[in-house]
């Protein structure tokens, strides 16, 4: 055990001193196992470990990347947002709503809270500004909307959670669409009770006509086609994870050439934004396995698990006291490395417990998503302030309280109500 701490001590240091999270880990990793087998073996293990990324299943996320990219490009998410807006943008903070809805249909597709929220604050902040709507409310609105794409499947951070719990992906995705769709509902509850104490910050839209609405509607036919694509063929086990991928960029692909939007440059900056995260993700991949094989050295998942076994807390306390350093992790660290960092640790006390690690990696999701709104990092806020560069990130952090408070009144119901987790994957 006290190898362990001086490995997770020392990987806190080189991440505060700015590190890459993906190095810190790989040096404690490499180091640690090192220190128990030498160097030869401990570098092998890397190779190993390395070799190991080019394996079938890991295909799965450049696959999904590459779809969001494309439909980030074919101009889905402002017909959404127009769609939504012809509908219900007459009633008060109906453009938040339109936000909201528009960013859990994009969120569907492109599996990224980032992108998401990128995409949604150049269709709708406009729109709202120019309604009188709070400034603050506006890009909360957009914020707290955009962490929709990190649940809502296809998800790449549920891709990840699967590859480190060696979960089925195809089952993390069903599981994650009723809370997705909580997640949608809740925040139009927070939006009318905000509207409802202030009804400046978010008055009534245009009236729409319903000729408008129609061909609103009609614009997003590629959302519901390739989404029902996805999830069809997954539910009803007609590919897996990874083929339902490579159906989806494909699907993308042809989607936004039927658009119209379709043209080299576009063709090209989607397959480099692919290898561009791609590259990112991997690296840390790398490193969260090093680490994860000299952890697993030290005993200390073991030594915690009997602990867990000694001591029997309640379940209850146990996850509440998980979803508390997420929340506090959260605050620092972006959702991959959050996830990287703890799964080694987590998994083995998470098992121990007796939780279905299927409902446990949907609760760690939801918990991860409000540190995309949490200060000091808050990632999706800092995507909105480097967008609008005059935008001051505090009162957007403070318009965003009533929106976190919906995220833990959510998990609060996932782990009260295990059944909206796991209806859809055990009938799979």
């Amino acid at each position: 055990m006290l190898e362990f701490f001086i490995g997770i001590t020392a990987l806190l240091i080189l991440i505060l001193a700015r590190i890459p999270v993906a190095l810190s880990m790989g040096m404690v990793g490499f180091l640690g196992f090192a220190h128990f087998m030498g160097f030869a073996i401990s570098g092998k293990m890397v190779a190993g470990s390395a070799f190991e990324l080019g394996s079938y299943m890991l295909t799965v996320i450049p696959l999904f990347v590459l779809m969001g990219n494309f439909v980030s490009s074919s101009g889905l998410g402002r017909d959404l947002f127009n769609a939504a807006y012809a509908f219900i943008g007459r009633m008060p903070g109906g453009l938040a709503v339109s936000a909201i809805l528009a960013s859990g249909g994009f969120a569907a597709i492109s599996g990224s809270s980032v992108a998401s929220a990128a995409t949604m604050v150049k269709v709708s902040y406009p729109s709202m500004r120019s309604f009188g709507y709070s400034e603050p409310f506006s890009l909360a609105t957009i914020a707290a909307g955009g962490t929709l794409g990190i649940l809502i499947p296809p998800s790449v951070v549920l891709i990840i959670y699967g590859i480190l719990a060696e979960q089925n992906i195809a089952k993390l995705f069903l599981a994650g669409l009723v809370p997705g769709l909580l997640g949608i509902l809740l925040y139009i509850l927070t939006v009318m009770f905000v509207v409802a104490r202030d009804p400046a910050a978010g008055p009534k839209g245009e009236y729409v006509p319903w000729a408008k609405k129609w061909h609103a509607l009609r614009q997003v036919w590629g959302v519901v086609a390739l989404f029902s694509l996805i999830m069809g063929g997954l539910y009803g086990g007609i590919f897996t994870a990874t083929e339902g991928g490579s159906i989806g960029a494909m699907g993308a692909l042809l989607l936004t050439f039927a658009r119209g939007k379709m043209s080299k440059q576009v063709f090209r900056d989607a397959f480099l934004g692919t290898i561009r995260t791609t590259g990112s993700l991997f690296p840390i991949l790398l490193g969260a396995t090093v680490l994860g094989n000299f952890i697993g050295m030290t005993g200390a998942p073991e030594t915690l698990a009997d602990w867990i076994a000694d001591v029997n807390p309640h379940p209850i306390m146990l996850l509440l006291i998980i979803v508390m350093l997420y929340l506090f992790l959260g605050c620092f660290l972006e959702s991959y490395s959050t996830l990287f960092i703890t799964m080694p640790i987590i998994l083995p006390l998470v098992e121990a417990a007796g939780f279905d690690l299927i409902w446990f990696g949907i609760i760690v999701v939801v918990t991860i998503e409000i540190g995309l709104l949490t200060p000091p990092f808050g990632m999706n806020v800092f995507v909105l302030t480097s967008v609008l560069r005059n935008i001051s990130a505090g009162p957007v952090f403070r318009a965003l309280i009533p929106f976190i408070v919906s995220d833990l009144v959510r998990i609060l119901l996932l782990i009260l109500f295990p059944a909206l987790v796991l209806f859809l994957p055990t009938n799979m």
